[in-house]
């Protein structure tokens, strides 16, 4: 059974109230987790208020993740 992973990708930084020409919806398939790797379904989202702020440009307070790769 193929998974299709959905995405809603910001396209561009919204001016003033977001449009719908901001956000890029893509479908592609999952792909077989690696060692020591395992797959997550997401059934719920929560959208904070304060990603608003965060899809503007410059620096945030936020500290950036960096991996451990």
């Amino acid at each position: 059974m193929s998974r299709i992973n959905r995405q809603v990708r910001l396209a561009a930084r919204p001016v003033e109230e977001p449009r719908p020409t901001d956000w890029e919806h893509v479908e592609e398939p999952t792909g077989q987790p690696g060692d020591g790797e395992f797959l997550v379904q997401v059934l719920c989202l929560s959208i904070d208020p304060a990603m608003r702020g965060w899809m503007n440009a410059g620096r945030s307070y936020i500290r950036r993740w960096r991996s451990a790769r």
